[in-house]
């Protein structure tokens, strides 16, 4: 919403069509609910630029409108599958969590392309990678090469050299006000297979490490090799190539919100507008309930087409769509 010029409908300027312009042009947001009624948008401004480019491509307003979001959610759906089908990950096994200003709009057309059944929407989105930020846990890494190999390995100096980094590590964290007690240390090692041009990153033991200790390192990289790659080399010398020692500083977190009380859904409904949405492949113009999230009663499902207004965020419920707010006080969006 900070945006300059930013979408034409924020009345910053704006010329070009965006996302929102769209959004706003299918009846997908609430032009007097935006930012919690703080904010208005200019329905005439979006529209504007939407028929504009609409005429550019020789199709209607809502043709264009719909394409533009489905060319983003595409590229949100990609994004997705690259980290998930391309690495053997199949997506349909899992929820989607929608977070971010814009992400509630987008996430359940975005689930529908990947197959995902469900897509859960945390209390505030529009805050949740700040609060993030301010609660995850300090972390800090300290690295040393060593190059020593199975059956030769010098182990005072290796011990020695862990000390060094745990020494190093706890100073840091002490430039940030914490001390030895309140920070985790995590012992790895990169090794190979002698010869061999890469590593993969093995969890070393607390505490002294002796020849026992070692034994365990050395068949833990045998069984990460066989996961990796399919197979692994029982008699091949394993190298130590370097090691390095992570620390993790925990930050007070947030406690969980308090299960929401919520009124009705008819009290929650701030009113029915009309929204346009592809069913069976066709646009449709389909009367929609917008809904005001605080006062929306929990476990009390009910189907898309349907809006949800909170002040940092909106969540669209398309058709056939249900939602409904779990304890939590998060929305579960689910298809079918």
């Amino acid at each position: 919403a900070g945006a300059r010029p930013g979408p034409a409908c924020y009345g910053f300027g704006g010329t070009e069509p965006t996302v929102t312009d769209a959004n706003l042009a299918l009846g997908r947001l609430d032009a007097d609910n935006f930012l919690g009624g703080s904010m208005a948008l200019d329905v005439g401004a979006a529209e504007q630029v939407i028929d504009a480019l609409a005429e550019r491509l020789g199709i209607e307003r809502f043709e264009a409108a719909e394409g533009v979001l489905t060319i983003m959610n595409s590229n949100m759906a990609n994004a997705i599958r690259a980290k998930t089908v391309q690495k053997g990950i199949d997506p349909r096994g899992f929820s989607l969590v929608a977070f971010g200003g814009a992400g509630p709009l987008h996430g359940a057309e975005v689930a529908d392309m990947l197959g995902i059944p469900e897509v859960v929407v945390p209390p505030h989105p529009g805050i949740t990678s700040a609060a993030g930020l301010l609660t995850t846990d300090l972390k800090y890494d300290q690295i040393k090469t060593e190059f020593q190999v199975k059956g030769s390995v010098d182990l005072d100096k290796l011990n020695r050299d862990f000390e060094l980094l745990s020494k190093e590590l706890l100073d840091q964290f002490a430039s940030d006000g914490l001390t030895e007690a309140e920070v985790e240390q995590l012992r790895f090692g990169d090794l190979r297979y002698v010869g061999q041009g890469y590593e993969l990153r093995v969890a070393f033991p607390a505490g002294n490490l002796n020849e026992a200790a070692l034994e365990q390192v050395w068949q833990a990289f045998h069984e990460i090799h066989e996961q990796e790659y399919g197979h692994f080399f029982s008699d091949n010398s394993i190298e130590i190539v370097n090691i390095r020692l992570t620390g993790v500083g925990k930050m007070p977190k947030i406690a969980n919100p308090p299960e929401p009380v919520g009124e009705s859904l008819d009290a929650a409904r701030a009113k029915t507008a009309t929204s346009v949405f592809r069913v069976d492949g066709a646009l449709q113009r389909l009367e929609t309930n917008f809904y005001i999230r605080a006062k929306l009663p929990p476990g009390t499902p009910f189907d898309g087409p349907a809006v949800i207004l909170q002040k940092d965020t909106t969540t669209v419920v398309p058709p056939g769509w249900s939602a409904n707010l779990d304890k939590g006080a998060n929305l579960i969006l689910t298809r079918g």
